[in-house]
């Protein structure tokens, strides 16, 4: 499997970044963009590493956020193109409560973007996209953030859905935010395949606004995960990243827009 982090909210030297998530997934033949950043900046850093979207199969839209969505605006269609993959519910009205409600949802109307709104395949809970490729929502939420909203009630996050990779019998999670928690996301996902290792986790982990408490309780709950291979990013924050490198030592691989990986 290849990885590159064409979105980051830090960049290798030469490359853009901004405050959002895209990484582009090179897995047993298949091209799938996860996410899409906010802006074109995963489509310049795309540029800068010679990867060409017109093979993408697939895009996988984690969540109603617009570091997560906006991009699809810039992205120019092609004939390979299945699905664009999205939570039924992640076109509704999202709100940060700050001084103000700021509005932080999706960019766009679904029915804007023409060519786009053809290839929408809204999911819900489990959905195969194809073989030994998955995705999986409707996470439950107990620890809900209320600063963040959606219809006028605090946001529970059931749009935001897991990206989950099969290869040999072990299992590469993709969390946009895990504005869920990543331990209810891999619980669920542990319960649908509870016989595969999870042998890498990438995800943005909205911990950087935790305390050293909150962010020791995560680590050990992934101790407990026995992967092979984390990739802290996005919303992870700076403490956390470098906690989780303490803990995980070569385990942990931070990675900035620009950078590939192959796992």
């Amino acid at each position: 499997m290849e990885l590159s982090i064409l979105t980051n909210d830090e960049a290798k030297p030469g490359f853009f970044f901004e405050h959002g998530l895209s990484v582009y997934i090179q897995h047993q033949g298949k091209h799938i963009l996860f996410d899409t950043g906010y802006t074109d900046v995963y489509l310049k850093n795309a540029r800068k590493l010679g990867i060409d979207f017109i093979t993408t199969d697939y895009i996988v839209l984690s969540h109603g956020h617009y570091d997560h969505t906006g991009g699809l605006r810039y992205f120019i269609s092609n004939s390979d193109l299945k699905e664009i993959i999205i939570h039924k519910d992640a076109f509704n009205p999202k709100y940060a409560k700050e001084n103000y409600l700021r509005f932080n949802g999706i960019p766009f109307n679904e029915k804007e973007i023409l060519w786009a709104n053809k290839l929408f395949h809204k999911v819900e809970d489990f959905y195969k996209i194809d073989d030994k490729m998955y995705v999986l929502g409707n996470i439950q939420n107990d620890r809900p953030n209320r600063k963040y909203y959606v219809n006028q009630e605090v946001d529970q996050f059931y749009d935001e859905i897991i990206l989950i990779l099969e290869e040999q019998d072990e299992l590469t999670l993709f969390l946009g935010c895990s504005h869920f928690g990543v331990k209810n996301g891999i619980e669920k996902v542990k319960k649908l395949f509870p016989n595969k290792k999870i042998k890498t986790l990438l995800a943005g982990m909205h911990s950087n606004s935790w305390d050293d408490e909150q962010i020791e309780e995560l680590s050990r709950y992934l101790e407990t995960i026995h992967f092979d291979v984390l990739i802290p990013l996005h919303c992870t924050g700076q403490e956390a990243m470098l906690k989780f490198k303490e803990v995980f030592k070569e385990k942990c691989i931070l990675l900035k827009a620009g950078d590939n990986l192959h796992i």
